[in-house]
């Protein structure tokens, strides 16, 4: 039933701000409630007042006026000092709770262990929507003490007017068409924001290109300002349009329900008006009448300015629940508690029939893949770009778990092992790596973060990575700043290249050590020379208990490797030692040897 699930919903969003306030900031947030609270009943016994006031004056009792007037004097003080309390309290609520929901945000996107979502269109849409949105969600802590203060108001107005009339009781039942015409104009407002969120986050990525000093070289060289400029002013102009449709439409609704109610107050008014000729009430009772009238009105006014803001608000924290309910919905670890990775491999590890398909692709990424990985041993994946490589670095990594088939780590399968601890136990450089604006030997040092503020390691690693001179760096060696826009060094693509190869080199007892195109920065000539010194190392006898995989489309870097595993549109084509693939003839052989040519 829409009604029941309507009210779930409700319930959900309310409980969800609810938690994200009194989680943030629960002692502000409670007197800030109180407050408004405090500050609607004063309002109400204030118009109370000025009904005793016109009555004593109409009375000629200057006494008592004085004293009515003393005590609206006081009321009126009151509730002026709610408001004041409230008001001081507002920024700092919505800015603790924005910083609590950045916090959320950013747990609920790496708390699922692997990276499937990251797949997801759906998935950048919503978080870049809640993120562009969360103001919005802070801001319903206002919208709570508003709503709480508009209830009070509205049901004491009612009252109060029913206390002269019992007809009034019917007030409220006049509200009911603007009840669901703001449900349509949310209806609407969902739609529409749907619609132009894949176009939002378009022009957030060419305005990102725009501003960005990587992009600008290039931006210049082939003319794109103008082409930037226009595709970013089109996408604007759309989803202006898009805006501006659901705002008419929904203001269109919300006008036809709010008309029955003005209808009903305009009638309401004119009847004590016909009371009061009639000598039915008194002049005091007219006063207080028009006076809650006045505060109804005003309820009301606040009812739709919160039914413009609600819908948006409840549409942000529908897709927030869509990313918590992602997170919570990741597969849970089958088969009870998961056990450590072993101490050090003795046999190795072993791809096992894998299979895998990308979600929501067609084609496998990976088919039927078998490959023994042994302890100690330098693996080499080659194959043109697209063939899988990558994939199967991400599936031994467990960044994602295969379709079909097993992961053996010394005969045990992965999907047994924590995966917290088996990525405690990986080091990885990849092609896309990350720069960590951090000092220098943080950036080094978060590859394991237990250790990090080690600098005698980092030092280490940056030697093993060859980037000795970055411990060096001017001003203050492994002290100091990196990134320009903090006041710190701007390294060269290289330099950061080496930072990333030393985090991965920072972990004293890998299992798994992978290489992903970390080096395609460097010339052939300085890549296998790296590649050698990781070779050894992996070949030593400290290392003797790890697997190191190299990826790499530089077929004369991998030579040096104890075999080569070549992939040719997901499958495993051939296996074996440099000299045994290039006797072989077969596609290595035929790869090899164009790329020979090439340097020739």
């Amino acid at each position: 039933m829409k009604w029941l699930e309507g009210l779930r919903t409700a319930a959900r969003t309310t409980s969800t701000v609810a938690r994200l306030a009194f989680g943030a900031a629960p002692a502000r947030v409670s007197l800030a409630l109180a407050a408004e609270l405090l500050g609607a009943g004063f309002g109400l016994a204030s118009a109370y007042a000025i009904k005793f006031v016109v009555q004593q004056a109409v009375a000629h009792n200057a006494a008592g006026a004085v004293w009515s007037a003393a005590a609206l004097a006081i009321l009126a003080a009151a509730g002026a000092v709610a408001f004041l309390v409230y008001a001081s309290l507002l920024p700092k609520m919505i800015e603790v709770v924005t910083l609590r929901l950045d916090h959320e945000l950013i747990r609920l996107a790496n708390r699922i262990p692997t990276l499937e979502h990251h797949d997801q269109p759906a998935f950048a849409d919503k978080l870049e929507l809640v993120r562009q949105g969360r103001q919005s969600i802070a801001g319903s802590v206002q919208i709570i003490g508003l709503s709480a203060r508009t209830v009070v108001m509205s049901v004491g107005a009612v009252a109060i007017m029913a206390s002269i009339d019992l007809r009034f009781l019917a007030l409220p039942l006049f509200a009911i068409p603007r009840v669901f015409a703001g449900m349509r104009a949310q209806k609407l407002t969902k739609e529409t924001q749907d619609a132009y969120a894949e176009p939002l986050r378009l022009r957030a990525h060419i305005y990102g290109r725009i501003a960005s000093a990587a992009a600008g070289k290039e931006i210049r060289v082939f003319g794109l300002e103008q082409a930037l400029a226009a595709r970013f002013d089109a996408l604007t102009q759309r989803i202006r349009r898009e805006r501006d449709r659901a705002n008419w439409g929904g203001a269109g609704w919300l006008m036809l329900g709010d008309a029955s109610f003005m209808a009903a107050y305009v009638a309401a008014i004119g009847w004590v008006v016909l009371r009061a000729a009639r000598g039915e009430i008194g002049v005091g009772d007219v006063v207080l009448t028009a006076t809650m009238a006045g505060a109804l009105v005003g309820a009301i006014a606040m009812v739709v300015m919160i039914g413009q803001y609600l819908p948006f608000m409840m549409l942000t924290i529908e897709r927030f629940h869509w990313l918590e309910d992602l997170a919570n919905a990741a597969p849970a670890p089958a088969g009870g508690p998961k056990r450590p990775p072993p101490v050090t491999l003795t046999r190795g590890m072993e791809v096992d029939a894998v299979s895998f398909a990308y979600p929501d692709r067609e084609v496998s990424a990976l088919s039927d893949v078998s490959l023994k990985l042994p302890a100690g041993g330098v693996i080499a994946l080659v194959g043109e770009n697209g063939s899988g490589k990558s994939t199967l670095v991400k599936l031994l990594c467990g960044f994602y778990r295969p379709t079909a088939g097993r992961i053996l780590v010394d005969g045990e399968d992965l999907s047994g092992i924590s995966i917290e601890a088996w990525r405690g136990r990986v080091c990885a450089a990849f092609q896309d790596y990350a720069n960590f604006e951090f000092v220098v030997h943080e950036s080094v040092g978060v590859g394991e973060v237990a250790q990090i503020g080690r600098k005698e390691l980092a030092a280490g690693a940056l030697g093993r990575a060859g980037g000795a001179a970055l411990a060096e760096l001017e001003p203050g060696g492994l002290d100091t700043m990196l990134g320009r826009k903090w006041g710190g060094a701007e390294l060269s693509g290289g330099q950061w290249q080496k930072l990333a190869l030393a985090r991965a080199l920072f972990r004293e007892t890998p299992l798994l050590v992978v290489f992903d195109e970390p080096t395609a920065a460097l010339d052939a000539a300085a890549e296998h020379e790296m590649f050698e010194r990781f070779a050894a190392e992996a070949r030593s006898g400290e290392a003797a208990g790890r697997v190191t995989l190299i990826v790499s489309h530089r077929f004369s870097t991998v030579r040096m490797a104890d075999a080569i595993a070549v992939i040719d549109q997901g499958r495993l084509r051939e296996f074996g030692s440099h000299r045994a693939l290039m006797a072989r003839g077969g596609l290595y052989a035929e790869l090899f040897e164009l790329q020979a040519k090439a340097y020739r």
